[in-house]
């Protein structure tokens, strides 16, 4: 798409009001307890990370996001909750994609 010449690009404002989703640390919520620290692997067995922090939708009060520590200057890793399985046999979660 092309602009007018003079013309500024402006950025979308954000819409005001509560943010989308709020972080839940331990102190928080006995779900955030019972998977703090929780390990995360792929289907392979390959360990990805461990939980560090819940993020829930904020309207809806639904799990939406697992986040994983950070590991020595890492980025944070966000990671879907319905891409996730609990494998009650060895404690974790599973990461799975469809490929």
């Amino acid at each position: 798409m092309q602009s007018k010449a003079g013309s500024r690009f402006r950025p979308r404002r954000a819409k005001p009001g509560p943010p989308r989703f709020m972080k839940m640390s331990v102190q928080e919520s006995n779900t955030a307890e019972l998977l703090h620290g929780c390990p995360v692997v792929t289907t392979a067995g390959e360990r990805i990370g461990v939980v560090d922090h819940l993020m829930v939708d904020a309207v809806t009060h639904q799990l939406r996001f697992v986040l994983l520590a950070r590991r020595r200057q890492g980025a944070v890793v966000a990671i879907p909750w319905h891409t996730l399985y609990f494998d009650s046999e060895k404690s974790r979660l599973v990461f799975y994609t469809f490929a």
